[in-house]
């Protein structure tokens, strides 16, 4: 077992994360008042400022609530009201249905900005667990999430076998709700990786690399796979190269997640380590509908040579199906290039004549 950091944390602090990825509304996340590693979900949602219930969702509320009913109060140390108000991601009023059994983890506090540790009372109320794995805190009541949280009620429970098997299990699963906490869960809890084996890296693998797989699960496996390819596995240069050089530029369906953010993730986790992406590759991404995703291939193509940016956008800006926002963002790019061009000549004009 290693040593836990505070859990002094703040589960109702929100902060807009992706939201320049994918030009959709932010996601709410909690953060910890402590930055040296993410708490895994269920240590979140274990922590002795959170609270997890279950019962009927009763309401909901387009500005981002739910009302739910709690007939069970499954972690937590104060009684809630019959009819419990919380706010959640408005996004994810979607995918609720009022009259059907919740199970939810929420927090009625905020760190307290006076001193290093301690929580003052949230004056916008309950406010729903949100971190990587639980986005938010919302699972449908259902057995198998009632495994997870029995099991991993402990930190003991949390480093076991018997929860990397409920895991495992919920990851090849179709609740992608679930398949979120299984993949934040064998993500940020390190000691999970020393009861795997290699058949279990491998379906870790194959999640990856499933187009069928929600988008945040995978990211969230390649980037900690990444981090910990002893646990995981080292099969993540490949993975991440090969969804750069094989997913569509304009995604994978109109029923599909959008891609943008796991492409991001992929070339992120390449130029950490400075692994070579074929130019290529680099190029079929500059018609992509994204203007956050076309500038950051913009900076690798320039890496390369600035020529090769330049003829990239070019073709680009020739092509009349090329996307409205990415052709203003490639207009505006080049306006751009050309005065950094510009300025340049000057500077070089000035010194030779000095």
């Amino acid at each position: 077992m290693r040593p836990r950091t505070s859990r002094a944390l703040s589960r109702a602090v929100f902060a807009p994360v992706f939201a320049a990825l994918v030009g959709a509304a932010s996601l709410f996340v909690a953060m910890p008042a402590r930055a040296d590693r993410v708490e895994s979900p269920l240590e979140l949602m274990y922590a002795d400022d959170a609270m997890i219930v279950a019962g009927k969702l009763i309401e909901t509320n387009p500005a981002g609530r739910i009302v739910i009913a709690p007939k069970e109060i499954l972690w937590g140390k104060s009684k809630p009201p019959e009819k419990l108000d919380i706010r959640i991601p408005k996004d994810f009023l979607n995918d609720v249905k009022v009259g059907e059994r919740y199970v939810v983890a929420y927090s009625m506090f905020l760190r307290d900005p006076r001193k290093a540790v301690g929580f003052v009372p949230n004056k916008e109320g309950a406010v729903v667990i949100v971190s990587p794995g639980i986005e938010p805190a919302v699972f449908g009541d259902a057995p198998a999430i009632r495994a997870i949280l029995k099991t991993g009620r402990s930190e003991h429970g949390r480093e076991s076998r018997k929860l990397a098997d409920l895991l495992l299990a919920a990851l090849r699963g179709a609740d992608a709700q679930l398949q979120n906490l299984a993949a934040g869960e064998l993500s940020y809890e390190p000691e999970l990786g020393e009861r795997l084996t290699d058949a279990d890296r491998a379906l870790i693998e194959k999640t990856v690399r499933d187009t069928k797989t929600p988008i945040r699960v995978r990211m969230v496996l390649l980037e900690a796979a990444l981090r910990m390819p002893d646990k995981l596995g080292d099969w993540w240069k490949k993975a991440a190269m090969d969804i750069v050089t094989t997913t569509p530029t304009d995604g994978y369906s109109s029923a599909a997640s959008d891609p943008v953010i796991l492409i991001m993730t992929a070339f992120d986790v390449l130029d950490r380590y400075s692994v070579k992406v074929p130019t290529e590759t680099l190029k079929r991404w500059v018609w992509n509908p994204n203007p956050a995703l076309v500038e950051r291939v913009c900076v690798l193509l320039r890496r390369e040579g600035p020529d090769l940016e330049r003829s990239a956008i070019a073709q680009a800006l020739a092509d009349p199906k090329l996307p409205e926002a990415t052709r203003r963002f490639l207009n505006d790019h080049l306006r751009q290039l050309d005065r950094i061009d510009e300025r340049k000549r000057a500077q070089k004009e000035g010194s030779g004549r000095s």
